[in-house]
C-alpha cells in the first residue's frame, strides 16, 4: 500500500483517537498561522461568532477540530505534526535514534546535515520500533507525515509501508 499523498488525505485516515489526540496537543500549544486557520474553522463549525472564540470551552474546541473532515491542508499537516510531538513524541525519538539521525527530543533542526537514509537503515529503525512496541499503524502515520514534508528525503520509507498495513 502507498503512502497518502497529501496531508489532507492522511488526516481522514486517522482514528477519533488520534484525531483527538492531534487536536489537543495542537490547542496546547498552536502554531501561530495554524492558529487563526483553526479557530475560523472551529467557528464556522460551531456557528458561533468570530469574537465568541475565546469563550469556547477548550475539550469543545479540541472536539470540533478532531472532528472536521475537510480542514485546509495546512491545518491538516499542522494538526498531524501535534500528533507527533505530543502523544507520539517517543516514537520520533527512538525511529530517529535507531536511523542515526540528529535530533532534539524528536525534532530535527532545519539547518540540520541529515545522513542519506537508505533502505539497509530504515530496516533496522522498522525493527527497532516494532522491538519497542510501537503498533504498525502509528509508524505508518509517522511515516507519511515525515514522506509528506520531504519526499526526496524520506524515499527510503515509501517501500517499507507495504509492510505496514
Amino acid at each position: 500500500m502507498d503512502f497518502e499523498t497529501s496531508p489532507l488525505r492522511l488526516w481522514r485516515t486517522l482514528s477519533r483517537e488520534d484525531r483527538t489526540a492531534a487536536a489537543r496537543t495542537f490547542w496546547d500549544h498552536p502554531p501561530t498561522e495554524a492558529a487563526a486557520v483553526a479557530a475560523r474553522e472551529v467557528v464556522n463549525l460551531l456557528r458561533v461568532r468570530p469574537q465568541a472564540f475565546q469563550k469556547i470551552p477548550l475539550e469543545q474546541r479540541v472536539r470540533a477540530l478532531a472532528g472536521l473532515a475537510n480542514p485546509p491542508e495546512s491545518l491538516a499537516e499542522s494538526l498531524l505534526v501535534s500528533l507527533h510531538v505530543g502523544e507520539r513524541r517517543a516514537l520520533l525519538v527512538e525511529f530517529l535514534d535507531a536511523a542515526g539521525i540528529p535530533h532534539e527530543e524528536g525534532l530535527i533542526a532545519e539547518d540540520a546535515e541529515l545522513p542519506e537514509l537508505d533502505a539497509a537503515r530504515a530496516r533496522a529503525a522498522l525493527a527497532a520500533l516494532r522491538a519497542s512496541g510501537h503498533p504498525d499503524a502509528a509508524i505508518r502515520v509517522y511515516w507519511n507525515a515525515l514522506w509528506l514534508q520531504d519526499r526526496a528525503r524520506w524515499t527510503a520509507l515509501e517501500p517499507l509501508a507495504a509492510e505496514l498495513g
